[in-house]
């Protein structure tokens, strides 16, 4: 059995996200259709339920072909300029293929299980107090606007940063006409052209795995100027921090926000029922 399904059911990763994981390492949809079918040591099992019933949507397993197809690549950079702009262009790239995949390819690009995973997220940041008062709302990579869209009711005003155009101009799209939400093109070497304490929440909801892929001091230079724009009392969220494995994540973030003038006050390795990331809660930290 291939190590997603093990995981999946054990419990330890959601079933769409065990799919999506063995698409983009190259199965084909048939491959893991056909495995699945194999499966018989827990038939009732409802894991083993909802993975047939994600896979047996053809559709959807094609849409991650072509996400493959289109170059969905996580690998390290060469260098920070040159992770920047392959972040731009695979993303301009792969929005084309699917707006809703390319930002969470274990959607399979269907709308309402994308929903669903943007709800769940609002939620848990309503349950850690971080909605409280109509905050200001920083959504740092925004992408399509998933989570410019979902906020805006709760914040007094959304700005979403993008550095793909493709992706930009989706946002921009999907956010037409909402009051309070504005979606700003980036370049994506920091946050120099916001304002000084001018957000309550910073978000930033898988991005950082691309700042620390590029190297360089990419992710350092936006945990600073993360601290720098969130006022006082706010938070700053990273849901995923890097795709290099928890231990390395627990080992440097916590120095590189201490350098940033942050304090890590909240991390929870699994808080999603529909995604496997990790969730840390920033603070400034106390002066003087």
């Amino acid at each position: 059995m291939s190590g997603p399904l093990t995981e999946a059911l054990a419990g330890r990763i959601p079933p769409a996200v065990a799919i999506m994981r063995m698409l983009l390492a190259g199965a084909r949809a048939e491959a893991v259709q056909a495995e699945l079918g194999r499966l018989d040591a827990a038939p009732n099992d409802p894991v083993l339920y909802d993975l047939r019933r994600i896979a047996s949507d053809r559709r959807g397993l094609e849409t991650l072909e072509r996400l493959v197809a289109a170059g969905a690549d996580h690998a390290p950079a060469g260098s920070p300029e040159a992770g920047l702009t392959g972040v731009r262009d695979m993303f301009d790239r792969l929005v084309r293929v699917s707006p809703t995949a390319s930002v969470a390819a274990y959607s399979l690009g269907d709308e309402a299980r994308l929903a669903e995973a943007t709800a769940e997220v609002v939620a848990w940041l309503a349950a850690q107090g971080l909605l409280s008062g109509k905050p200001a709302v920083l959504d740092l990579g925004c992408g399509i606007g998933r989570f410019c869209r979902a906020l805006a009711a709760h914040g007094s005003r959304v700005v979403g940063t993008e550095v793909s155009g493709g992706m930009a101009a989706e946002a921009r799209r999907r956010c037409a006409g909402l009051p309070g939400v504005g979606i700003v093109r980036v370049v994506g070497d920091g946050l120099d052209a916001l304002r000084d304490a001018s957000f309550d929440l910073v978000l930033a909801a898988d991005v950082f795995p691309y700042l620390v892929g590029a190297g360089g001091d990419l992710a350092a230079r936006h945990l600073s100027g993360a601290s720098r724009v969130t006022r006082p009392g706010g938070a700053v969220v990273i849901l995923n921090y890097s795709y290099r494995g928890r231990e390395a994540d627990a080992r440097d973030l916590p120095v590189l926000a201490h350098e940033a003038g942050l304090r890590l006050i909240h991390a929870d390795p699994a808080p999603f029922r529909t995604w496997d990331a990790a969730a840390y809660v920033l603070c400034q930290a106390a002066r003087g």
